[in-house]
């Protein structure tokens, strides 16, 4: 979160392990973590005219994808994919340099044919997502993806117009997802296609790709204009075997990856083959740091960014 000591994580829930899904806040001078959503005290100020087509707070909590809209002179915004009930969770953020609270403010439903993983924020309050698989297909939706195939696409949200594809969006396996500068075009990464995508949003000009060593996750902003990109060095097979990325038989080490979004020029920033950190997801940076969260447990990596 720009200026203020904290970072917001997204744990999602484990069936293996049998825990609920949260997010949490991160003191980056302590490394403290602490749930903030849900809460016992969740604060509640809905607003059923930005939101109409919400029903209303939500009764359970499974997030995936997250992010901060920080437009100046205006609260910080967090949106969060909840997949307990398919829908985009918006928050206004409380934040000091003591605790950070996030007040709900509304839901955004998605279509019954997203199988939603990453968000960003457009310019003026829309929002881009991406949509790995259409999960009304009959079907392994993990097998399907791994055939090399566009399982997926990027879609976009307008109060007044709601969902709509991005023209020639398709990727396999959607995954991270960044919204440029201009807003006029959107870097995704195609999971199970290694590698990552630069698009633009009206469909007018041609797709540039970058290609990466492994199944890149999340996209995240760098401050001197690039993008960080980590994910999972694992074949469909090695899914299988960790159950679907909450096991622990899992193959270790992970690599970061940054990427010039004009040239799509990418360029190895870290690499640990023989980390026992395994599966990680997003690499984000902190100061002088990286972070790098994983889907295969409850630490988070720091390294560092230079």
């Amino acid at each position: 979160m720009p200026g203020t000591p904290w970072v917001l994580v997204s744990g999602m829930a484990s069936a293996k392990l049998g825990t609920a899904g949260h997010l949490y806040s991160v003191n980056t001078d302590v490394g403290l973590p602490a749930e903030v959503w849900p809460t016992t005290n969740q604060q509640v100020e809905w607003d059923p005219s930005t939101y109409p087509g919400c029903p209303g707070p939500p009764d359970a909590t499974e997030p995936h994808g997250i992010n901060v809209r920080a437009d100046e002179g205006q609260p910080p915004v967090l949106y969060a994919i909840n997949h307990k009930r398919e829908s985009v969770e918006v928050f206004r953020i409380d934040a000091t340099t003591d605790i950070v609270g996030l007040i709900w403010t509304g839901c955004i439903p998605l279509p019954h044919n997203v199988y939603a993983n990453g968000i960003a924020a457009l310019p003026e309050g829309g929002l881009a997502l991406t949509s790995m698989y259409d999960p009304t297909e009959p079907g392994n939706p993990f097998e399907r993806m791994f055939t090399g195939k566009d399982t997926g696409q990027v879609l976009t949200w307008h109060r007044d117009s709601g969902w709509a594809p991005v023209p020639n969006s398709g990727l396999g396996g959607a995954n991270g997802i960044a919204v440029t500068p201009d807003g006029r075009s959107i870097i995704a990464a195609a999971w199970t296609q290694k590698k990552v995508v630069r698009l633009p949003l009206d469909g007018s000009g041609e797709r540039s790709e970058a290609t990466v060593p492994f199944l890149p996750d999340n996209l995240r902003w760098t401050t001197n204009g690039t993008v960080l990109v980590t994910g999972q060095d694992i074949s469909a097979d090695d899914i299988m075997t960790c159950n679907g990325g909450e096991g622990t038989d899992c193959p270790t080490g992970y690599t970061v990856v940054e990427i010039n979004p004009d040239t799509m020029a990418s360029t190895v920033l870290h690499d640990e083959p023989d980390s026992p950190f395994s599966l990680a997801t997003t690499a984000l940076p902190v100061a002088d740091e990286i972070w790098v969260g994983s889907i295969a447990g409850d630490k988070i990596a720091r390294v560092s960014g230079t």
